[in-house]
């Protein structure tokens, strides 16, 4: 009987170890890029071989894409927790905030920091608090009472402009800045899309600022600068409570308005098409139109895709299309120059967003059918359609809630968003064959 309970103990002491072991294995395991939660925003780096990330419980983290996990070493201050952050256009370089007011510089290559510990507070915010020129070598970064230029690599402080990032907290537009392709200009907003030039050698003003003329109820504002820097638009949007919005577009040589602004309900947008001296001026209501600078002429129209709102259009990055869709879930894909519809493709569902690789090759529509809401169950799906025939050349389905369809610089990888409130996740697929990445298990 003793030797029956020895034994018995042993075998149960056994058991338990055995069960520790297993548990502290699991607890080792390497983490996976798919096993995060919580992500409030996700970029690839330059070459898509990182997967820049944070999380709603303010932690940053560098993947390996391919691999889907963190990548290990690099600057011991990137454990601390951050505030957000903000991608370089190329992606070479990140500018993370933390929680203690301080801001660095980093590699996401490398994972090395590149540049001092910087005294800046970068706020959580929809809209990017700094914007960095076309090389990366210059920070613009917009805090509470103004903005501050400053040099990348060793932090110093080259000019400040009276522009602090918001007028009130919480206020619907901010202040904003954007580069000429050459990096030679840039041109600096408030938040009421007051807009002026600066050259980017000793960040001298160039001529008066451009003053927008907003609607009586505008409270949202913008401004988009072409190429080349010749010409500004700035508008306004006061929302979909039915009043009028204002665009106007300036020659940015002389700070001089061209005509008298343009006028459209629930506000108006304006982007200039590549290799085209011409403006796209969307309204939110009724007909987009295409028009010649600088005489504003009317080129061609752009139809609405309902009985009500105007259409959305996107600009394909060669300046060739322009690819307009809307509620009636019809997308056409138009000629840049003449404004004939190409093809067109109708979606049996609606369609939420449209993204453009940069080498113009295809088009990705996220569409969704309406979620059912009791089980929250969803039904929706990602559509790679073919350029210029419309035609769909894969798809994936994703029974999530979808966030936002993000592509690799190289147009390689396509990286989805998806999920409800403090469950978003991140999965990756090849955008070519629309196969997910596998992640396998150590």
């Amino acid at each position: 009987m003793n030797l029956e309970m020895h034994g018995s103990r042993w075998f149960s002491l056994v058991c338990v170890c055995l069960c520790l072991v297993s548990f502290e294995t699991n607890a080792a395991e390497t983490p996976r890029l798919g096993d995060l939660r919580e992500v409030l925003q996700a970029h690839f780096n330059h070459d898509a071989s990182r997967v820049i990330v944070r999380t709603r419980n303010e932690e940053f983290g560098i993947w390996d894409t391919k691999k889907g996990t963190p990548i290990s070493g690099g600057d011991a201050s990137l454990k601390k927790p951050s505030q957000g952050y903000v991608m370089s256009a190329d992606g070479r370089k990140v500018l993370v905030g933390f929680k203690d007011g301080r801001a660095r510089i980093f590699d996401p290559a490398s994972v090395e920091a590149i540049s001092p510990a910087l005294n800046l507070l970068l706020r959580e915010s929809d809209n990017p608090q700094a914007v960095f020129s076309p090389d990366g070598g210059t920070l613009v970064f917009f805090g509470e009472k103004n903005a501050s230029v400053l040099e990348a690599k060793t932090g110093r402080k080259i000019t400040t402009m009276p522009v602090p990032f918001e007028v009130e907290e919480g206020s619907g537009s901010t202040a904003s800045a954007i580069f000429t392709k050459d990096g030679a200009k840039c041109f600096v907003s408030d938040s009421g899309a007051h807009v002026t030039a600066y050259e980017t050698k000793k960040w001298t003003a160039l001529g008066k600022a451009m003053d927008h003329p907003p609607a009586e109820m505008a409270y949202q504002f913008g401004f988009e600068v072409s190429h080349d820097g010749k010409w500004v638009v700035t508008f306004d949007d006061p929302g979909e409570n039915g009043p009028q919005g204002h665009l106007q577009v300036w020659d940015a040589s002389t700070s001089k308005a061209l005509g008298e602004p343009l006028s459209a309900q629930n506000g108006m947008a304006g982007r200039f098409l590549p290799g085209q001296e011409r403006v796209l001026v969307q309204s939110g209501r009724g007909d987009a139109s295409v028009r010649d600078l600088p005489a504003m002429a009317v080129a061609y129209e752009i139809k609405k895709h309902d009985e009500i709102d105007g259409p959305k259009v996107d600009i394909f990055p060669n300046g060739k299309w322009l690819l307009a869709w809307g509620h009636d879930k019809r997308i056409d894909l138009v000629d840049a120059v003449t404004g004939k519809v190409l093809s067109s493709y109708s979606s049996p569902v609606p369609i939420r967003r449209v993204t453009i690789p940069a080498d113009s090759s295809a088009c990705y529509l996220g569409v969704e059918n309406s979620p059912m809401s009791s089980d929250h169950q969803y039904d929706n799906a990602v559509q790679r359609l073919s350029v210029p025939d419309l035609k769909v050349s894969g798809s994936l389905s994703i029974p999530d809630y979808l966030i936002r369809e993000i592509l690799s610089p190289d147009g390689r990888w396509l990286m989805i968003l998806q999920g409800e409130d403090d469950e978003e996740k991140i999965a990756i697929f090849d955008a070519a064959t629309m196969k997910p990445v596998e992640w396998p298990r150590e």
